[in-house]
């Protein structure tokens, strides 16, 4: 009885002292008392992640998709696989966490479990054109600087209806507007004569599509927004009804799950993935300039098959976000994956992400990376000096003793990490590495 009054009262103690923004990731090998973990400011400094596949990395950020949940923190998480058991998994962490209300999910390969999603947010005739320009690829200037234009034309007059009539402004209608006149001329006819600046921008814009020339010019454009408006997930994000609100997710601390399928949807997932990320950074720059800091809660972006998705300026968000407290977690294979976008690109992020967790890193300029990373110290070596007599050799009794730099973690161990086992290299508050075994979370 005694036994258990004293159990019950360490039990107690024990959820009293646990500090419940923390995300616990698994113990840390060699420091038999110590666990790995991630504070709610180490999250809001960014994570990054990379390791093959099979090796450990769902199952971390399953950790951190579980425990933020349960901690009631708001969540945006992109999978770039959509695999029914990922779904399925974080589906039930709502639940059992009775969150089942927060919960928003949104799957180009499974519309009966999706809701519908807006990729132009919201935003000015300017901010929009912006976002939809840097979402689609462009090979000659020329005809970016022409679409760029257009579409600045077009969105002026459509958002001005939207603003004062309820129109529904999404890709699809932004397809229609570059397909013919016909609907920038309906647009022009609801708009009042005394709006004579915005009449004139509009009727530039059916002049420019009334020459041939001119039409074919945005055929990159047409065809660009085509392959999404025409897909077989066009319905959800050319849609006129009411669908997720990222702005409103992030301020209300909701639970927003997307599936993007890029193994059936190839480079039209991509592209959606795009338009998201474009969405995520408008939205963190309206809750700097619209909510107070005292009132903007903490809020987690998990991005996994980060590669795929990731552009240039990426980078420059990431200390942005952080102000307007999103955590950003980014997850991909290897770290030569990121030399697609640039050579100097996993150097600027990690440059910019406070954590990194690897696991297996079976490529040997991957492993070198993560090693310099987690950086040098200094060891003292001593050497005995031989002299050799035939075919003998034996020592003078002669030491010295030499200082050299040596890896706190040698590339052999990033390149021989067991299933479950991470490197872990922290640079916040202070700098430290080590190897962890990530709990299962079961």
């Amino acid at each position: 009885m005694r036994f258990e009054m004293i159990k019950g009262l360490g039990q107690r103690l024990s959820l009293a002292d646990r500090d419940l923004s923390l995300v616990e990731i698994g113990r840390i090998k060699g420091r038999p008392f110590e666990k790995d973990h991630l504070t709610e400011a180490q999250l809001n400094h960014h994570v990054h992640v990379v390791g093959a596949s099979g090796f450990g990395k769902t199952v971390f950020l399953s950790q951190i998709v579980k425990q933020q949940i349960n901690q009631g923190k708001g969540l945006f998480f992109i999978d770039l696989k959509s695999d029914i058991e990922t779904m399925t998994s974080f589906a039930n962490f709502a639940v059992q966490a009775g969150r089942e209300k927060d919960f928003q999910n949104f799957s180009l390969g499974d519309h009966s479990v999706s809701m519908v999603y807006n990729l132009l947010g919201e935003g000015t005739a300017t901010q929009i054109r912006d976002r939809i320009m840097n979402s689609l690829t462009w090979s000659e200037e020329y005809y970016r600087n022409v679409s760029s234009s257009f579409l600045l034309k077009a969105l002026t007059g459509m958002l001005y209806l939207k603003r004062t009539a309820g129109m529904k402004v999404h890709l699809g209608t932004v397809l229609k507007a570059c397909e013919n006149g016909e609907l920038l001329k309906e647009v022009f006819a609801r708009i009042p004569e005394p709006e004579t600046e915005i009449r004139r921008t509009v009727k530039s814009a059916i002049k420019f599509l009334t020459d041939a020339e001119s039409l074919k010019s945005l055929q990159g454009l047409r065809s660009q927004l085509e392959s999404i408006v025409l897909s077989d997930f066009g319905d959800l994000v050319a849609s006129d009804r009411e669908g997720i609100d990222l702005f409103e997710t992030v301020r209300d601390g909701k639970l927003v799950f997307l599936y993007l399928d890029t193994r059936r949807y190839g480079e039209t997932a991509k592209a959606v993935g795009r338009f998201i990320l474009q969405d995520l950074k408008a939205v963190s720059a309206k809750i700097d300039g619209e909510i107070r800091k005292e009132n903007r809660k903490p809020f987690s972006v998990i991005i996994d098959e980060f590669a795929d998705l990731a552009q240039e300026d990426f980078i420059g968000f990431l200390d942005r976000a952080r102000s307007s407290k999103m955590s950003i977690v980014v997850s991909h294979q290897e770290i030569s994956d990121l030399e697609r976008i640039s050579p100097e690109f996993a150097s600027r992020l990690t440059g910019n992400t406070a954590s990194l967790y690897a696991f297996l890193q079976k490529n040997p300029d991957s492993a070198e990376f993560v090693s310099s990373v987690a950086g040098t110290h200094t060891v003292k070596k001593q050497t005995e000096r031989y002299t050799r007599s035939l075919f003998l050799s034996c020592s003078t009794g002669e030491t010295s003793v030499r200082q050299t730099e040596e890896f706190v973690i040698h590339p052999n161990v990033v390149k021989s990490l067991r299933v479950g086992e991470c490197v872990v290299v922290k640079k916040y508050p202070r700098s430290d590495a080590y190897v962890v075994r990530v709990d299962s979370g079961e």
